[in-house]
């Protein structure tokens, strides 16, 4: 298997830019080398989209470089440029784009944050936020390219409901813990496509569920708007009662339902879903089902639905009672819904 575990991120680099031969990551699916600044401009827009791509000095050595292989719903990538470039591909509509330098640095503007990126800091463009990049002389970086669709498919299964907008803080720290996880999965990928294990047609359900295990792990990993839904409990011991009783908050949260209502559904008494819920989660069951209701107005505020009023959102999530909802809202996140609303829009 090609996962490894016990590496840090900096050997993943040191692995990655091995010079043995010269060679580059994914050196055995090149996609062009060139000295020309329209060649490679023209070529990366076929597998990206549209963009201006400008040297910042005209005296400078431009060596354009792309290696490529797609899988399914994803392509990992290594491109280089040699010079300082200015890139501007405006939106990129239909995928989110990781970017992690493997050597050199580089500077990222993704609607409105900005991001100095190096070996320790990678880069996630959000599709529809405007992206302008400066990419330093002897900058190299390996590429993630994700549909947005595929990334939407996997979320709304991990949620268990239809969601809003899917945003990512564009900043990746590869020094915390969790995306160091996610980053050696990353390099199981690379790896892989170089040994030809996978992204090769040999076997398409291993390659569907690497890419879902990779997007799931990068939803739990780096904060996102659909965070608050996706902090979901559950237990594989959990009694049949607790689970249907969950089942149903998740699939009803937005609906008016009572606790007898779900403890009819879930075939016992009140009184002994209430002792379950204590024990399992340590609250009660409309306690579990006012934190969903919560967590799914947070995800509307936070994911840029500016078309909802306040209320709106209340509504949506299942609350009735506007001031009630502000009250509760407040003390669950420690701001107000229109605070939430307002620092979004700076983050």
């Amino acid at each position: 298997m090609f996962f490894l575990n016990g590496e840090g991120f900096d050997g993943m680099l040191s692995c990655m830019i091995s010079q043995l031969s010269g060679k580059t990551p994914l050196d055995r699916y090149r996609c062009f080398e060139t000295l020309d600044v329209d060649e490679a401009r023209d070529i990366v827009a076929r597998h990206f989209c549209n963009h201006r791509l400008e040297l910042a000095s005209a005296d400078a050595r431009f060596d354009a470089c792309q290696n490529r292989v797609a899988g399914r719903h994803l392509s990992l990538n290594y491109l280089r440029y040699g010079a300082d470039v200015s890139i501007d591909p405006g939106e990129l509509a239909d995928f989110y784009l990781i970017q992690i330098p493997i050597a050199g640095t580089a500077e990222v503007a993704n609607g409105h944050q900005y991001v100095s990126s190096d070996t320790r800091t990678a880069t996630l463009l959000n599709p529809d936020r405007h992206t302008k990049m400066q990419w330093h002389a002897g900058c190299e970086q390996v590429l993630l390219q994700i549909e947005r669709a595929f990334v939407r498919q996997i979320a709304v299964r991990m949620a268990g409901t239809e969601l809003g907008p899917i945003r990512f803080n564009a900043k990746l720290d590869l020094t915390q813990p969790e995306l160091a996880r996610w980053s050696r999965r990353l390099r199981g990928l690379f790896k892989g496509a170089e040994a030809g294990e996978v992204f090769s047609n040999k076997n398409d359900r291993c390659q569907d569920l690497l890419e879902e295990m990779l997007v799931a792990s990068l939803l739990d990993s780096q904060p996102n708007t659909v965070s608050p839904m996706l902090g979901r409990t559950s237990s594989g011991a959990t009694p049949a009662i607790v689970k249907r009783a969950t089942e149903m908050i998740y699939e009803r949260f937005q609906e008016d339902i009572s606790l007898l209502d779900i403890s009819s559904h879930s075939g016992t008494t009140p009184r002994n879903l209430q002792l379950l819920f204590k024990r399992e989660f340590g609250r009660s069951p409309i306690q579990y089902l006012q934190s969903i209701r919560l967590a799914y107005a947070r995800h509307l505020l936070i994911s840029g639905s500016d078309s909802l009023t306040i209320a709106e959102v209340a509504d949506m999530s299942g609350h009735r009672h506007f001031g009630r909802f502000s009250v509760a809202y407040r003390r669950c996140f420690d701001e107000t819904p229109r605070e939430t609303r307002r620092y979004q829009k700076f983050r």
